[in-house]
């Protein structure tokens, strides 16, 4: 393990990267906006996406800031359900949240190769479509 340098500075997230990260990290990308578009109107659905993230993200936002600083460690959820409720819950917490991070990561392979149908639809039909779900998945 490399020993950090005082004198070093410290590796910053600028705003898009994180801005990019947490819309990954939270829907996984835009999978599903055709949707809203078509059960509603284009305005209506754009209106939504720019409301919706601001009525529920500002105020989780708010608190995980608020919680981490609280506990200036790296566990995040892990050591906050630890501190409220003991050791068991707070191994759940971490166990669940890596079983769910999993299945949602396995899902977005196949909402890609869903999308390419558009593109190749011979890429995406058969035991091809299979193997190309590998291939994502393994890139």
């Amino acid at each position: 393990m490399t020993k950090k340098r005082d004198n070093e500075a410290p590796h910053l997230l600028r705003v898009f990267p994180l801005m990019a990260l947490i819309f990954y990290e939270v829907s996984g990308g835009p999978f599903g906006s055709e949707d809203a578009v078509r059960a509603s109107s284009p305005i209506i659905a754009v209106i939504g996406f720019v409301i919706f993230p601001m009525v529920w993200s500002v105020p989780e936002a708010l608190m995980t800031a608020e919680m981490s600083c609280m506990f200036p460690e790296d566990a995040g959820f892990v050591a906050w359900v630890t501190a409220a409720y003991g050791r068991f819950p707070g191994f759940m917490e971490g166990l669940l949240s890596w079983v769910s991070g999993m299945t949602d990561n396995a899902l977005y392979p196949v909402l890609a190769v869903d999308y390419f149908r558009f593109l190749y639809p011979e890429l995406v039909q058969g035991p091809t479509r299979y193997w190309t779900i590998i291939a994502i998945t393994i890139a």
